[in-house]
């Protein structure tokens, strides 16, 4: 089964790292549908060691519902390092489906509507690289009559250089989370996120929250383990990233943390309940 790449230009927006990106259109693989992944460079997404990236999604049935959606990561050589993904099930989506049935025609029988789901990933690349590791980034969804529509996009992480802080081979640090890791909330909500994966009762710990995708909010404790904050209020739903810095030394707008994290909150207008909905790192 081949893939064929329709490229179209898209709309110029901010991501995690402030750069630009360049929407690129592919066709479906299996079912009738369409599609829609971000990059930020060229046809590629791209990311240092130690950093992370927001790639944006689309998936479209034509003639049926979609069920499910997800993303997938595949290392094209067997050196590159595991990434860490979150909201990789699209537990956190905007999905509008169609109610009315497809009609039939000569050539294709009527189906039971259509659907067009969104969906943002988070790519973090715990570890550094000393040679470029490329990927093969993919959406994929399955739709009411059992059939796939999925779509691929390369993705490359390069060597970060210059790193400073924390000491890389302090193994307890391998695993530094934000617990909830994706959430969906109502406009105005309260939410709390705390990090994980470290002793966040030692003193000797420097902490830097900050929002690096979506409305600017109040963050309480930007840098202490546990903060919080009042979700955005927004009209449409709206996709809030949140990263997390830790480190021995003191944190600067000129120095990076070598371990880092992420979490993404949806604010949806839609939702019916008073409280976040939120889904715990690696459940």
């Amino acid at each position: 089964m081949s893939h064929e790449f329709v490229w179209k230009n898209g709309r110029r927006a901010q991501h995690a790292a402030s750069a630009v990106l360049v929407a690129a259109m592919l066709a479906a693989c299996g079912g009738e549908g369409d599609g829609l992944i971000s990059a930020n460079r060229g046809a590629e997404v791209l990311l240092k060691g130690r950093e992370a990236t927001v790639v944006q999604g689309t998936l479209e049935s034509v003639k049926y519902r979609l069920t499910s959606m997800s993303w997938s990561v595949r290392p094209l050589a067997a050196t590159n390092p595991v990434l860490s993904l979150t909201n990789q099930d699209c537990a956190i989506a905007v999905k509008n489906d169609m109610l009315t049935p497809t009609l039939a025609t000569i050539t294709s029988p009527a189906g039971s509507g259509g659907s067009t789901w969104q969906c943002h990933l988070v790519v973090y690349a715990q570890e550094n690289v000393t040679v470029d590791a490329v990927y093969e980034l993919v959406l994929s969804g399955v739709n009411e009559a059992g059939q796939t529509v999925s779509y691929q996009r390369t993705l490359r992480v390069q060597p970060l250089t210059g790193l400073t802080g924390l000491d890389p081979d302090a193994a307890y640090l391998q695993d530094l989370t934000i617990q909830p890791a994706a959430s969906v909330c109502r406009p105005g909500s309260p939410i709390q996120m705390v990090a994980q994966g470290i002793d966040i009762t030692d003193p000797g710990f420097y902490y830097r929250w900050r929002v690096v995708q979506g409305p600017g909010v109040v963050l309480a404790g930007a840098n202490t383990p546990t903060m919080g904050f009042s979700t955005p209020i927004v009209t449409e739903p709206t996709i809030t990233v949140i990263q997390l810095e830790a480190s021995r030394s003191p944190l600067t707008s000129q120095t990076q943390a070598l371990y880092m994290a992420t979490a993404v909150v949806n604010s949806d207008p839609t939702y019916p309940y008073p409280f976040c909905s939120s889904r715990q790192e690696g459940n």
